[in-house]
């Protein structure tokens, strides 16, 4: 009878202990810690942001959406080697703080992107367009943090300007218009007027050159390796504390 009421007593225990260990268990998986606000801090204002606020926590620093972002190509980029599913790495080359000093994203970061359409030159000089969609950041430590985000300006895309495109009809009238140039003096030193010849080559040269400059396709986007992109926030971009 004695053994009886021991070993019902030790069940008792070991079935209180472990009931009471599953609960604790189970009430901190339904209730994760919560992130009390400790402060309000700021990221250095852009042109471009409509907000510069971060929400910073006990668990996570919460950069408010509307907020810009600078990031950096991490290779050379021209468009004519990419196709649309391939995807493009960005850098944070100098990280992300606030004003006060908080870190939100550690140098040596990287921001993926994906390329969801791409058009190629188009003649009449259109430049090509290329299409991304951020993804997510990857750490140093090799944690990934999504984010939701568009390239910042009246284009949400990436494509070359029109001083590029200036250029490029620049560069096709003064040379063809030097061929015009020079066959314009051949003609005038046969006719005995090689100033007159050198004005007539010159000026339908120049001219040939300008349209074809004009009507010829357009420009593949490039980029140079560290060339910086201004991005904004659609979503508040959630990252841990460091």
């Amino acid at each position: 009878m004695f053994f009886k009421k021991v070993f019902i007593s030790m069940l008792t225990i070991i079935f209180t202990t472990t009931f009471g260990f599953l609960s604790v268990n189970a009430q901190d998986y339904e209730n994760p810690p919560i992130d009390n606000e400790v402060s309000v801090e700021h990221l250095k204002p852009n042109k471009y942001s409509k907000n510069n606020l971060v929400k910073v926590t006990n668990f996570s620093n919460i950069v408010q959406k509307e907020n810009v972002i600078e990031i950096s190509f991490a290779q050379n980029f021209n468009s004519k080697y990419y196709k649309e599913g391939d995807f493009v790495q960005f850098e944070f080359l100098d990280g992300l703080a606030t004003q006060e000093g908080t870190c939100i994203i550690p140098k040596g970061s990287s921001l993926i992107a994906k390329i969801i359409k791409i058009k190629k030159p188009r003649w009449f000089s259109r430049n090509a367009i290329v299409c991304i969609n951020f993804t997510h950041i990857i750490f140093p430590d090799g944690k990934n943090i999504p984010i939701v985000a568009k390239i910042t300006g009246k284009k949400d895309y990436l494509q070359l300007g029109a001083k590029d495109t200036a250029k490029k009809i620049a560069a096709y009238t003064l040379s063809i218009g030097g061929v015009g140039t020079g066959l314009g003096a051949a003609i005038g030193v046969a006719g005995g007027n090689v100033i007159t010849g050198i004005i007539i080559g010159g000026s339908v040269g120049g001219g040939v050159g300008l349209l074809t400059g004009i009507v010829s396709p357009g420009l593949h986007y490039k980029a140079k390796k560290g060339q910086k992109l201004p991005i904004i926030l659609q979503e508040n971009l959630k990252t841990p504390k460091l």
